[in-house]
């Protein structure tokens, strides 16, 4: 399996999606003890090394499958942070 194939498993993975999504939506309790960056940061690096740990390929080593995971986490958290923004601006 190339780094793409891998890639484009990753960037289409609805469990990876969902945990972010949740990263996002807790981080605002968390703003006010750990700051904003940091929040995000860590859930971004806990995403990325939690599913090749529960679903490991056997094709694909750890490292590589949770470098390009973080790759992939940033693209995704950047778009659900970029939703989340439109969606609490047009709410209040």
């Amino acid at each position: 399996m190339g780094l793409v194939d891998i890639f484009i498993t990753q960037i289409g993975d609805p469990l990876r999606v969902i945990l972010l999504a949740g990263v996002i939506a807790l981080q605002p309790r968390l703003e006010d003890r750990l700051g904003r960056i940091p929040t995000l940061a860590a859930g971004l690096v806990l995403v990325a090394l939690v599913i090749p740990l529960l679903f490991p390929n056997g094709n694909v080593w750890f490292l590589v499958a949770a470098a390009i995971g973080l790759v992939t986490n940033a693209i995704q958290m950047g778009v659900l942070l970029g939703i989340w923004t439109l969606v609490r601006r047009f709410k209040h």
